[in-house]
């Protein structure tokens, strides 16, 4: 006959797990809407302001050592990193609608105006109509040095 006991199970915790309380403080650092790290803190730990209204000094003292410590660290940059990638993403993507609305407008459009107005538009975004132009200039790095040389000693000599 077969042994029928289940086998004692339990929860192992991954090492780079984050206590809720600290997963808590990095997305508040990562949201930025708190202000500092130590009103994050303050806010995640329930710490209470002094009588007088300031900071606990304490408050100071152990947000530094969250900020400092290794997987914090690691999990606030990666956030930051993610939250800048959605930001670009997201640009990105409202660049390409405008454009393609734009694109559209200009073969579909009612009015012969709006028609010109999204090719004007259009245009502008790939600087069809810019009237910069750059010309660069090669000069030697002694041409340099002496020009800089004769305009020091002219203004040396406008001063005495």
């Amino acid at each position: 006959m077969a042994d029928k006991s289940k086998p004692q199970l339990k929860v192992v915790k991954r090492p780079t797990d984050l206590t809720p309380k600290q997963r808590a403080f990095v997305e508040g650092i990562v949201k930025g809407k708190l202000g500092s790290h130590i009103e994050v803190y303050m806010s995640v730990y329930d710490v209470a302001r002094t009588k007088t209204g300031g900071i606990p000094k304490h408050a100071y003292v152990d947000s530094s050592k969250l900020l400092s410590h290794p997987k914090i660290s690691l999990a606030i940059s990666k956030g930051l990193e993610r939250k800048e990638q959605s930001l670009v993403a997201s640009a990105h993507r409202t660049r390409s609608y405008v454009i393609e609305q734009l694109y559209r407008e200009s073969k579909s459009a009612e009015s012969d105006a709006a028609r010109i107005r999204s090719l004007e538009l259009l245009g502008k975004s790939v600087s069809l109509f810019s009237d910069v132009v750059e010309t660069k200039e090669n000069r030697s790095s002694d041409l340099i040095e002496s020009e800089i040389e004769s305009r020091l000693v002219e203004l040396l000599k406008d001063k005495e």
